[in-house]
């Protein structure tokens, strides 16, 4: 082949390489996304199909030996909720935003099922309000993260 005729042949085989990658589609990389709820809207809602839990951070914790209980904040939804590892079935944790007993919207509870040792709450309004987890042990022991 000569050499203008192999410049050539380089020539379109570019050209056709750089259309057919123009008019390839694109491919989306993975993004945060819009959470679904912010504040109120949020309490009683999942953190994980909210996906408030993409943004959230956990902001208190209990020094407690044995389960760890985490306060879970997220500042794009303006709510927390509380997650519990290292548990045993039966153990309740509340996320809570006011004081007194646990009713809805202002608190929500989750028990770890038998045979799991981890668990989350659905989400409270923790936006200009504070807000605080609790684990109850099987045993009746109870105990609180300061608020948030």
């Amino acid at each position: 082949m000569s050499t203008s005729a192999h410049l050539a042949a380089t020539a379109i085989a570019s050209l056709l390489l750089v259309s057919s990658a123009a008019t390839a589609p694109a491919v989306a990389s993975p993004s945060i996304g819009a959470s679904a709820c912010s504040g109120r809207s949020c309490a009683g809602k999942s953190p994980v199909t909210t996906r408030c839990e993409r943004t959230a951070r956990t902001v208190r914790r209990t020094a407690e030996i044995g389960p760890l209980v985490e306060l879970r904040y997220s500042s794009a939804c303006r709510a927390a909720w509380v997650r519990v590892t290292h548990a045993r079935g039966g153990d309740r944790i509340e996320a809570r935003n006011k004081a007194g007993s646990c009713r809805h919207p202002s608190c929500y509870a989750a028990t770890v099922a038998s045979g799991r040792s981890s668990t989350y709450t659905a989400m409270v309004n923790d936006k200009g309000i504070k807000a605080w987890a609790c684990l109850e042990r099987r045993n009746g022991n109870i105990v609180c993260t300061e608020a948030y």
